[in-house]
Formats: structure tokens, sequence, C-alpha cells
């Protein structure tokens, strides 16, 4: 994926997507997750939706704090097995 501007609502949609593909479940349900995860762990819906598009990339970046809560709640189903290690 090529890189963009400030986390977006683009980024909600493709983080969605990500959701629904590597845990199934509706569209609905991985939304309520994001918005969910994102308000409990008091961190920016735009910043974790870029955060899991980078991690089920396979790529590093992010806000190490927001990355940390991605890994805790979708940690199994987007990361690699070296990340899970390490984390």
């Amino acid at each position: 994926m090529t890189s963009r501007g400030p986390a977006s609502r683009t980024d909600v949609d493709i983080a969605t997507g990500v959701l629904v593909g590597v845990r199934g479940g509706s569209v609905a349900r991985a939304v309520e997750d994001l918005f969910a995860t994102a308000r409990d762990n008091r961190v920016s819906l735009f910043e974790l939706s870029r955060t899991v598009i980078t991690i089920a990339e396979g790529r590093d970046g992010g806000e190490p704090e927001t990355r940390r809560v991605a890994l805790a709640r979708w940690g199994t189903a987007l990361a690699t097995q070296d990340e899970l290690i390490g984390s």
C-alpha cells in the first residue's frame, strides 16, 4: 500500500475490511469493535485504523501505544509469529 496523508475515514473503511477478512463476521461488528477499542483505550479511531492496516501489511509503524492496543486486541489475527513473540 502506498503512503498516504493523515489517517482518515478511508482508513477506517479499509481497517474494517481487514478485520472482516481475518476474523470473519459482519461489517457492523468490525466497525463496532474498532470504535469500542479506540474509545476504551483512549486512542484515535483513525490512528487505530491506520495501525490495523500497517500490521496487516506486515510493516512497522504507528504510535507505540496504538500498536500495543491493536496487537492486544487483534494480534493473533493480524500479526506475524515473530511480532507476537516479540510483543
